[in-house]
């Protein structure tokens, strides 16, 4: 890939991150407001009502963890950009197949930029699941 190129996928990540990582800390203050202290609006002490504040903490959570989890891949293809190997597929590089098969296309880098993948090893670990 060209300099240029590269800076423009490390411009990508580093929004990304800062987006996610603003949406992971507004999700944690939402689900944990009013949990610390006793009085919160929220509380109530119908079961229906208690029953839905938990699956509602339950739910963010899940969607905090699921972010973590595309942060660590962000930061992941920013390592890889810094060390020369970003837009390999990690999986044809671990199977010694040529550096020009192995490329992840552009394409598939601006819809996910942190990729790790070929569509076509994508693919086949998805059928392995």
């Amino acid at each position: 890939m060209k300099p240029e190129e590269l800076s423009e996928f490390r411009t990508l990540l580093k929004l990304l991150r800062a987006r996610i990582r603003g949406d992971v800390e507004q999700l944690k203050e939402e689900a944990f407001s009013g949990s610390e202290s006793g009085n919160d609006q929220r509380s109530s002490n119908h079961m229906a009502e208690m029953g839905s504040d938990a699956w509602d903490l339950e739910f963010s959570l899940q969607l905090v963890e699921s972010d973590e989890g595309v942060l660590d891949e962000i930061n992941h293809a920013l390592k890889k950009l810094d060390d020369g190997t970003y837009g390999l597929c990690e999986t044809c590089s671990e199977q010694g197949k040529p550096e020009a098969r192995s490329r992840i296309p552009r394409a598939r880098l601006q819809v996910i930029p942190y990729a790790r993948n070929c569509i076509e090893c994508e693919r086949e670990k998805e059928k392995r699941r």
